[in-house]
This record gives C-alpha cells, sequence and structure tokens, in this order.
C-alpha cells in the first residue's frame, strides 16, 4: 500500500530524506536542507512515500497563498519508473486539493546532452495533469519552465508567490 506521511525535523527518516536529496539532485539546484524541514518560516512542508512502511520518496514542498511550489520530488533509485512518483504526485493534489500545485523542471535547449531526460521528466509531468505555463526564468545558470495543476499560473502570479514569500525572482522570458 503506498502511504504518504508529513515529515517533521525530528523524524526518524530525515537520514533517509537527506541520503535521497543528495543523491538525486545536483548541488546547483538544492537549498538550505536544513532550513526546509526546520521550517521556521512556516512555508516549507516536507512529505515521504512509503510502501507500506518502507521509505521509497519524498517531496519538500513551499506553500504561500494558493500556491503550492514542488521543490523537489525523488524516488529511491531502485524503485524508479515504478509508477510511484505518479501515486506521489496523485497523493500530494488530494492534500493540496484547494491550491495550485506548480513545479519548475529544466528547460530543453539546443544541443543540450540532457534534453531526452528533460523531455520525459516533462511528460511525466505532462501526463499527470500538469499544464504548460508562460513561466520561465534562469536561476543559478539553468533554464526552467513552469508547470502547474490545479489551475492556471501567469507570470504576475508567480513573481507575487515569490514576493510574498520576500524573495526576489525574475519570472521573464529568456
Amino acid at each position: 500500500m503506498f502511504i504518504t506521511k508529513r515529515i517533521s525535523y525530528r523524524s526518524k527518516d530525515i537520514p533517509k530524506i537527506r541520503k535521497l536529496y543528495f543523491e538525486a539532485f545536483p548541488e546547483n539546484e538544492r537549498f538550505n536542507f536544513n532550513m526546509m524541514l526546520k521550517n521556521e518560516s512556516g512555508h516549507y512542508e516536507t512529505f515521504g512515500f512509503y510502501l507500506d512502511e518502507s521509505f521509497c520518496g519524498f517531496a519538500i514542498l513551499l506553500n504561500s497563498g494558493d500556491i503550492s511550489h514542488i521543490l523537489y520530488l525523488a524516488t529511491e533509485p531502485e524503485l524508479r519508473g515504478k509508477g510511484l512518483g505518479a501515486k506521489a504526485l496523485g497523493a500530494l493534489g488530494r492534500i493540496k486539493k484547494d491550491m495550485r500545485i506548480i513545479v519548475d523542471i529544466e528547460r530543453e535547449l539546443p544541443g543540450c546532452a540532457e534534453n531526452e531526460i528533460r523531455r520525459r521528466r516533462k511528460n511525466f509531468y505532462l501526463r499527470n495533469g500538469y499544464k504548460e505555463t508562460e513561466v520561465r526564468y534562469r536561476w543559478q545558470d539553468e533554464s526552467y519552465e513552469i508547470l502547474v495543476a490545479g489551475g492556471e499560473l501567469s507570470k504576475e502570479d508567480f513573481g507575487g508567490f515569490w514576493k510574498s514569500l520576500g524573495i526576489k525572482k525574475n519570472a521573464a522570458d529568456e
């Protein structure tokens, strides 16, 4: 059975989440892990995903207003390709049913060696109910686009989300 649990900073599964976080995401795409898990701002939320009682993945979200931003979503490497990511998105959609859920993904770029991976990642979200938006931006020398589920998202909405958190984010087209 697929189970979703809210994770606190004191959870016994933090070492597993930390390990997967550092394995799954390149250094230039990581935030301060402890800051997100401690959630002193009240805007971060962490969920663990389990097959029965065995840890299989996690998601870290950033919430403000009616927008929940999936910052990180990962499953254990040996469990990928088994539909667990889709189950995780479905669970998050039920938990955040009254919110727009956004995710940023690396854009496909001419000549990029990782375009096939980027295309598969985008198709994964599109298959799971996410839609393209007009929002594009650059961060840490990488180009991103935003996908949304549960509504629409404009550049102004995206900028307002970050402004409400006290962070300036430029969502200008590239």
